[in-house]
């Protein structure tokens, strides 16, 4: 999930220096996975489809604070509001398109609860940090579930297509991308200390640019277009 908080200086001046350089190179990227996409003529697996969508909108999202809106909290934190509520149903639906059997009526099932689940803290809490928090909170736990069984599954097999050695790569991103998104969570908003955002920030950049390293991997080395597949 985004974050975006006023920042503070801070005694670890190296980190608040490298950050702006390294933002840079994450949302860089973050387009790199769509490219494939299209020069691969991907677009006929949906899995593939929606991580492409999913990169995408990430690195658009984080696009403002490197066009000179670093100062402009209203609109970060409004751009933060909205991707945190697509965030999970748009992974969701990487996994729909990517299950078979009843993990995939499981997941039919389970996104639009989750929707519904979104739509009831908006209502109770309001469009605000409080409703995002546990919106994120609950999203990344339930990204991070799924994504490690989705890399046991793979594991468990001998012999798997490429569809299947993409997918590996692509739950190994999000494990990593929602593994350390954890932390920032506990950090940056159950624990929230000024002295710890850029710090925070960073393992953020650094998260996302190690995740979209493996599904750019994945990508690259596995997926197939259609004709090849055939």
């Amino acid at each position: 999930a985004l974050i975006y908080i006023n920042t503070y200086p801070l005694n670890a001046r190296f980190i608040t220096y490298l950050n702006p350089y390294i933002s840079v190179i994450a949302i860089i990227f973050c387009f790199l996975p769509v490219l494939l996409l299209l020069w691969k003529r991907l677009e006929y697996q949906k899995a593939y489809i929606f991580i492409g969508i999913y990169w995408l909108i990430n690195g658009l999202a984080n696009l403002p604070e490197c066009l000179g809106e670093s100062q402009n909290l209203t609109l970060l934190n409004q751009i933060t509001l909205i991707y945190n509520l697509v965030d999970t149903p748009l992974v969701l639906l990487v996994f729909y398109f990517a299950a078979k059997g009843n993990k995939r009526k499981v997941l039919s099932w389970l996104i639009p609860s989750f929707v519904l689940f979104e739509l009831i803290m908006i209502i109770w809490k309001g469009h605000n940090f409080d409703s995002s928090t546990v919106i994120i909170g609950v999203g990344g736990l339930l990204i991070l579930i799924y994504s490690v069984m989705g890399l046991a599954e793979y594991f468990q097999k001998i012999e798997h297509n490429s569809f299947e050695n993409t997918m590996g790569f692509i739950y190994a991103a999000f494990i990593f991308e929602y593994g350390l998104s954890i932390i920032i969570f506990v950090f940056n908003y159950l624990n929230f200390k000024r002295e710890t955002v850029n710090v925070n920030l960073f393992v953020y950049y650094l998260s996302v640019i190690s995740a979209t390293i493996l599904t750019t991997i994945g990508f690259w080395k596995y997926a197939k277009p259609k004709y090849a597949e055939e």
